[in-house]
């Protein structure tokens, strides 16, 4: 698959964080309902879309400074946990959020630590992009860590000074600090046994809560079917903001796979959205599910075809030769005999020869 990283907006961030709360705003009503099967129905829905994550974004509702907002969210996290069964905290949340899809952003408690806020509480002085590039990269080993050999490696190169790491650490513990506390800091960052580890436990990620609504989506098509599926595959798209990591600076293969492997899930599920919109006899869904995934992976068949299918139905000649045209040039070499858009392309043509032209 060719690495294909499209421009996409720098408020992607803020985005998603309006998306969440724009949804729990839209529940909490929901879960003050009187009638039980109400909240049941809302309580379901938060814990399909969020897992415990919901929690935490009632929580973070608890510091807001309208008293209506915080007695609503207090109610709501009462209803949830009783509903559900899972404990509560009613202490407003004060942990980290970091968003790794697309433009890295950080949040703790409800602000984002932005560009110049790096800056601010770094007495070390240690780059802003290094110290922003180990966070992600200890996000990106999660529960085990990385030596501190790994570190280096992954940010600055194989010939990384070890003096530069002391000091983007230390510029990393007081960024922390700064914003969520001493105890946060302990917490959050350990160095044990030579090796560095960002607790996974102490903060959340949309890399998780992504990859927790794709696994409900495959599971309620599995167990039910597409149209059922197909709310929750839709909201796995929007918690998708753009590559992994991009723009991090990190030499790591690993990240690379990892972002390759995210990509995939994304590109299945805006597949199942077109598939469920072309079965609706939405076209013009369709072809704008394809086109989102098409700006990552122009080579995706499974997507192209589902475009052919959708102008093909509308008897659209022009298209379906601009849209074989662009699939043709975006492969890096001659597609083969198996290639599904080219097959599909023959068959259409009522033919299996030279008939289709694959020359670009």
């Amino acid at each position: 698959m060719p690495s294909v990283e499209p421009k996409y907006s720098s408020d992607r961030g803020v985005a998603s964080v309006r998306h969440d709360e724009h949804i729990v705003q839209t529940c909490i009503p929901l879960l003050l309902h009187p009638d039980e099967q109400v909240q049941r129905q809302a309580t379901l829905l938060l814990l399909t879309l969020y897992g415990t994550h919901a929690f935490t974004l009632l929580r973070r509702r608890l510091s807001d400074e309208k008293p209506q907002v915080r007695r609503e969210a207090e109610q709501a996290l009462r209803v949830l946990g009783r509903q559900s069964g899972h404990p509560v905290d009613f202490r407003p949340f004060r942990g980290m959020h970091i968003e790794c899809l697309g433009t890295l952003r950080v949040y703790i408690g409800n602000q984002e630590i932005l560009s110049h806020e790096w800056a601010q509480s770094n007495v070390s002085r240690a780059g802003r992009r290094k110290v922003q590039a180990v966070l992600a990269y200890l996000v990106h080993r999660g529960r085990g860590g990385a030596s501190a050999d790994e570190i280096r490696a992954a940010v600055w190169g194989d010939g990384g000074a070890t003096g530069a790491l002391g000091r983007t650490m230390t510029a990393l513990r007081q960024t922390i600090e700064h914003f969520g506390g001493t105890s946060m800091a302990e917490s959050l960052l350990i160095s044990s046994n030579q090796r560095y580890i960002l607790t996974p436990d102490a903060y959340t990620t949309d890399v998780r809560s992504f990859e927790h609504t794709i696994r409900v989506a495959e599971q309620t098509e599995h167990d039910r079917d597409l149209a059922a599926a197909a709310p929750v595959y839709r909201h796995a798209c929007d918690l998708y903001g753009g590559p992994y990591l991009a723009g991090v600076d990190m030499l790591a293969d690993e990240i690379e796979e990892r972002r390759t492997e995210l990509l995939n899930a994304y590109l299945n599920a805006l597949e199942r959205l077109a598939e469920y919109a072309y079965q609706q006899g939405d076209d013009e869904q369709c072809l704008a599910l394809c086109h989102r995934g098409i700006r990552f992976d122009p080579t995706d068949e499974r997507l192209t075809l589902w475009m052919l299918r959708c102008y093909a139905r509308q008897r659209n000649e022009s298209e379906i030769a601009r849209v074989f045209r662009r699939y043709l040039r975006a492969l890096a070499a001659p597609p083969d005999q198996g290639d599904a858009v080219v097959r599909w392309m023959r068959l259409r043509s009522g033919t299996h020869n030279e008939a289709v032209d694959i020359t670009t």
